[in-house]
């Protein structure tokens, strides 16, 4: 335990380094920016977004005092940046530097409310939160840390269960829904605890590769609202403020949480948990099962099996999606056997759709370099022919559906000014044959086609999700039926009957709507949740029935019809008394008689944004750190970052000043990096002592130079996403220029080499990778190709010049997440006057580098999971997977043959190893973000030696 100390400190130093830049991604660089400045906002946002960024700014006024009230803090102004091209649905606040982002298109799967004002009920909680911990921390902190300090101690101290927990509840208690009323965000845990029991306080807040945990969001709201309602509202109010105020005390959070409950983390969570077992399994015991036919058979891991469809009375269609495997479509027989018939790219959440022969999706296409920009392609595939047709929409498209003449596709679409639409594309050419807009420019959800002329769909109204029909011929639309069922999805229509699940009862269940009379009837309530309802031809009730092991598919016959009027309202009393302890729900209607002031918002004047500083140097790029100090910049649009420092060698016991400025706003990236100070190495000086003009004796001693060096390197490169299907695609051509001018000082010996030295550089880099399950160690399938060449043109000093490359095949194993990487690099390298350029490909693992002319290596990797313990060692460590790894390398290497300095020739030598390393995926301290770690032991057969290395990683791509 002796490096603990060490260890902690380094991770929290790696931190720091890793989050100078929290980088989401850039906007197209055509986007003209303008703001509006409320009393508590700034909202940026493109030009042609006036008119909703108008409406989102009265409702953040709003929200402001009421989503503060109950943390009892009003925080400062934030900038808050809208993302209107992106066709993901999403929200953020970060504090280095200090912002929250909208992702303004909202998605499928969301509660009944407008989702732009979800996004200011919720990240505004998260404003709040942090900003709290930022007024009551030690003023010290701030001077010497400035922003990161914050965004440090927030991060650190506050479990993520408590952040995101936090902001549900209050979502929740400030409207009529939000995810606390939302069975399919409720029903994980409560099929969790009844089926698998409760888990270890690490294991439901760190994962598990063993089984599914619910994420933090979810155990969040049962932690923190059962919380509140045992010790009143004012309970996290006094917890999150020591967190601020004593960022160096080890537990702060643990310590307040202690004095106002009685029990620290570990304690509240099982004391919480074990009452709800108590009652769900009290609950569960009154459930009466129905009699059901399974359509798959039990899987060994988490599994779910969802859009179901009988495609005659032998074969089923599913998505199939678990933690072993990559999501696909697969056909399924009688006998619960599986084909995999399609491996799809990334799917929009509630976005596919099977009409007879014929499947449709709706897939995620990254813009080829903006990360906040992107594209809907639809696709369908003929599951008997093979057929595969695709085509892009207009706009950004959703919950596409092939009407019954398989003749037209209906899609839910949003432009980027948040306007929605239904819309008929023809199928193959999709041509657009119809568009339509309602009134209140309402956002529309899982169209279904009542007949050729007809589409049903669930629409998003101010007092939830309500049923309508849409009429092809005049665009007009009515409503079905006035009447509160929750939260509305999965339409299928079937013989005019319109099956779709609704959770009026407080579970995920299946109804019917009769579209002649009008009846609604409850067909099934699920034991814990039920999702996308089908009828096959002999009329059995097909569809997903959650479990603890995820969503299987199940056939049901003779189904019963309970009126609407029987089922039994859910209340949420959980949520009902959150609401209670808050201001009330704000209304969030608009006027047309406010306006803000709005003007332009210009990119030069913004490139800069000091926001953190340090008594350290830190390299946020190379994750390193060194005594020095550092100020950090980043612009609120992300694309441009500054770095300034000094920086103190401590093995040369020399500083320099440096500078670096990235700009990513335009199509290529631009990089500059200038650094200059004093350099310092040492040379054996040898002293002769003579008699009668012989050499009597000789003295080495050890003497240190140092010498002035400016450096200065620019690079451009263009980073280019061609992902594509079911595989990540890169390609990234870089080309570099570095300059290095030395300049001799009083201690500098005459010998050593004074002047410029100019290189260019030129790569090339491509990877595609097949998307891994979460399981796997490695992906199935992929490639990466790496090829680079440096030389120096022109200056005063010759570098050389260096020609290489390498690659990456990813094959998979023998078992189930097992994987094999192969591995090959070859350079030649000519040395300079005085330099060389460094090795572009890596050496046989447990050999020292050493200088070579050519080199050439392959190695072998084959890569397993040992074991899931999902083990927790005193909350000190928590240890979720142990993989090891067993490989081989193999080099040639041609090196120079010296004589009194000078090259005379060359020689060839062969060097391999093998070994084994063992590496453990674990956390420590309960931090969020994981760490591995292991060792390496190598075996070098050319020199009988043994070597052991230590290794250590940081993943901080789970925060």
């Amino acid at each position: 335990m002796k490096n603990f100390p060490f260890l902690l400190v380094f991770t929290l130093l790696t931190f720091f380094a890793r989050a100078q830049y929290f980088q989401t991604g850039q906007d197209p660089a055509s986007i003209r920016w303008r703001q509006i400045s409320t009393e508590n906002f700034q909202l940026i946002y493109p030009d042609y977004y006036e008119e909703q960024a108008q409406v989102l700014a009265q409702k953040l006024e709003k929200v402001y005092n009421y989503a503060s009230y109950s943390l009892h803090h009003k925080p400062k102004t934030i900038s808050i940046l809208l993302h209107t091209q992106t066709v993901q649905s999403n929200g953020l606040v970060a504090y280095a530097p200090k912002r929250s982002e909208f992702y303004t298109t909202p998605n499928q799967a969301i509660y009944p409310l407008d989702w732009l004002e979800q996004l200011a009920v919720h990240e505004f909680r998260h404003v709040v939160q942090i900003d709290k911990v930022n007024s009551e921390m030690p003023g010290i902190i701030k001077l010497l840390l400035g922003e990161q300090g914050t965004a440090l101690v927030f991060g650190a101290y506050l479990p993520w269960w408590f952040i995101e927990g936090d902001a549900v509840v209050t979502e929740t208690a400030l409207s009529n829904f939000g995810r606390g009323r939302f069975p399919s965000f409720l029903m994980e845990h409560r099929a969790q605890l009844v089926e698998n029991g409760k888990y270890s306080y690490d294991k439901a807040y760190l994962g598990s590769y063993r089984n599914f945990v619910p994420n933090h969001y979810n155990l969040g709201y049962y932690l923190v609202a059962n919380t509140r309602e045992r010790y009143g509202s004012g309970v996290w109010e006094k917890v999150v403020p020591r967190v601020g105020k004593k960022p160096l005390s080890f537990t702060p959070f643990n310590s307040a949480l202690k004095k106002e409950t009685g029990f620290k983390k570990v304690g509240l969570y099982n004391s919480i948990f074990d009452s709800l077992a108590t009652v769900w399994q009290s609950e569960d015991l009154k459930y009466k099962v129905k009699a059901f036919i399974s359509l798959t058979n039990k899987p060994h891991t988490y599994t779910d099996y969802t859009f179901a469809h009988q495609l005659d009375n032998q074969k089923t269609i599913a998505y199939k999606t678990g933690l072993n495997q990559i999501p696909a479509f697969v056909m399924i027989d009688l006998n619960g056997q599986e084909t995999i018939i399609h491996q799809p790219g990334v799917i929009f959440d509630e976005s596919v759709n099977v009409e007879g022969d014929w499947m449709t999706w709706s897939e995620h296409l990254p813009n080829l370099r903006w990360s906040h920009s992107g594209f809907s392609l639809l696709r369908l595939l003929n599951v008997n022919t093979g057929q595969k047709i695709h085509f892009t929409p207009e706009f950004k498209a959703f919950a596409p559906a092939i009407s019954p003449d398989l003749k037209r596709l209906a899609v839910v679409e949003a432009d980027f000014s948040s306007n929605y639409y239904l819309t008929i594309y023809e199928i193959p050419d999709g041509k657009k044959r119809f568009r339509v807009q309602t009134v209140e420019n309402n956002y529309l959800l899982s169209p279904a086609w009542e007949n050729d002329s007809t589409i049903l769909c669930v629409m998003l109204t101010d007092h939830g999700k309500r049923l309508v029909r849409f009429h092809l011929g005049s665009g007009k639309y009515e409503q079905l039926a006035n009447i509160e069922l929750g939260d509305i999805k999965h339409l299928r229509v079937k013989n005019e009957v319109l099956y779709f699940v609704a959770s009026l009862s407080g579970k995920d269940a299946i109804y019917q709507f009769d579209l002649k009379s009008h009846d609604i009837n409850r067909l099934y309530e699920p034991r814990f949740g039920a999702a996308y309802p089908d009828i096959d031809d002999k009329g059995n009730l097909i569809f997903s029935d959650y479990t603890a092991d995820g969503y299987r598919l199940i056939s049901i016959k003779n189904v019963s019809r309970e009126p609407i009027e029987l089922v039994e309202r859910e209340t949420y009393p959980l949520a009902k008394k959150m609401a209670t302890q808050e201001m009330g729900i704000p209304d969030l209607s608009v006027s047309d008689t406010i306006r803000f002031q709005s003007e332009t918002y210009r990119k030069p004047a913004h490139l800069l944004n000091f926001h953190s500083w340090a008594p350290v140097f830190v390299d946020p790029y190379r994750y390193e750190f060194a005594p020095g100090v550092s100020i950090l910049s980043q612009n609120i649009l992300g694309t441009a970052e500054t770095v300034l420092g000094y920086k103190w060698d401590l093995s040369e016991k020399t500083g320099q000043v440096y500078a670096s400025y990235i700009y990513k706003g335009w199509y290529p990236v631009l990089d500059f990096e200038v650094s200059s100070g004093k350099r310092a190495s040492q040379y054996n000086q040898i002293t002769e002592y003579i008699q009668n003009g012989n050499v009597v004796s000789r003295d080495t001693t050890l003497k240190r130079f140092t010498w002035n060096e400016t450096q200065l390197s620019a690079a451009i490169k263009l980073p280019l996403n061609i992902t594509r299907g079911s595989f990540y695609r890169l390609l990234q051509p870089e080309v570099g220029y570095e300059y290095t001018l030395t300049k001799a000082s009083e201690s500098t010996p005459s010998a050593y080499p004074v002047g410029d030295y100019h290189s260019m550089s030129y790569r090339l880099y491509f990877h595609q990778l097949l998307r891994q399950s979460y399981q796997d160690v490695w992906p199935n399938f992929g490639i990466i190709l790496d090829a680079s060449y440096y030389h120096s043109p022109f200056g005063s000093n010759y570098s050389g010049s260096e020609l290489g490359g390498h690659g990456v095949l990813y094959l998979p194993g023998f078992l189930a997440n097992h994987g094999i990487k192969l591995y090959a690099g070859a350079q030649d390298r000519s040395t300079g006057d005085h330099y060389s350029y460094s090795d572009i490909i890596r050496f046989p693992r447990g050999w020292a580098r050493v200088s070579t002319k050519q080199l050439s290596l392959v190695g072998i990797d084959y890569k397993l999971p040992l074991v899931n313990p999902d083990l927790s060692i005193w909350g000190l460590t928590y240890i979720r997977r142990i993989n090891t790894s067993v490989f081989y390398d193999y080099a040639f290497l041609s090196r120079y043959l010296f004589q009194e300095g000078h090259i005379v020739g060359t020689y060839n030598q062969n060097i391999s190893s093998f070994g084994v390393e063992v590496i453990g995926d674990m956390n420590f301290l309960r931090f969020y973000a994981p760490v591995q770690i292991g060792v390496r032991a190598t075996y070098l057969p050319e020199i009988q030696h043994y070597s052991f290395d230590f290794l250590i990683s940081v993943n901080f791509n789970s925060l």
